[in-house]
């Protein structure tokens, strides 16, 4: 458990020792770098006074990373994983399967033909393969936007410069912010704009069985304090 005002302490110190090495390779290194440096022991962090826990995300500055905010499958799907692949799909001549991956956003129709888009009411989110008109998904707004607003209710959001020297990752975590009061209407629009998009990661096995590794909801990591009502700066 950490107050407000120690945790900015912590931020402005980590801020002022410059560039500090990575603590893990590869592309969870600056999250876990900056939880070791903080001595938090996990990814959401108890603050009391600012009214209970904080998930706790750091982004590279200088990339253009997605991030998926949550993951739901749930009878949204009007075929089967399995045909889903077989007729929207492509071969991975890479794993030497059928498979689609893919994303799909609702300012333009992807490679696949995908395009998702959002009813009048703004009640429902569509997902149609575009040349033939076929509905493949529709999820209930309400529903998507309560997970949202749910998981996210507060989050530190950490940004660092990175460099490379002698093959090793350097980090300045140089900003943090508190980002708050999620909004569900930015949020249900981020759809219609393109902001929010939808990852889908299906492929068949060997036996022809599908498998599929979640629907996943994405957003640029820079985009994220767009979905905020409130942003208070602590470095």
């Amino acid at each position: 458990m950490m107050r407000l005002s120690e945790l900015r302490e912590r931020l402005q110190r980590l801020n002022a020792e410059g560039f500090v090495p990575t603590e893990r390779s590869g592309p969870t290194g600056i999250g876990h770098t900056l939880e070791t440096r903080l001595g938090l022991s996990e990814n959401n962090l108890p603050i009391p006074d600012i009214g209970g826990r904080v998930e706790v995300k750091a982004t590279r500055s200088n990339t253009s990373n997605l991030i998926t905010l949550f993951t739901f499958n749930r009878a949204v799907w009007k075929f089967k994983n399995k045909e889903l692949v077989e007729r929207w799909g492509y071969f991975d001549d890479t794993r030497d399967r059928p498979a689609l991956y893919t994303t799909v956003s609702a300012t333009d129709t992807n490679a696949l033909g995908l395009q998702l888009s959002v009813s009048e009411d703004g009640n429902e989110l569509f997902m149609t393969h575009v040349p033939t008109e076929t509905l493949l998904a529709s999820w209930d707004m309400y529903y998507i936007v309560g997970k949202f607003v749910t998981k996210f209710e507060r989050m530190l959001f950490v940004h660092a410069d990175s460099k490379i020297v002698d093959d090793k990752e350097y980090f300045h975590y140089d900003e943090a912010e508190i980002l708050s009061e999620p909004s569900s209407l930015t949020f249900r629009d981020g759809f219609a704009n393109g902001i929010v998009t939808i990852d889908i990661r299906m492929y068949l096995r060997p036996s022809g069985a599908a498998r599929n590794h979640g629907t996943g909801f994405r957003i640029l990591e820079q985009n994220l304090p767009r979905l905020f009502g409130k942003v208070e700066r602590l470095v």
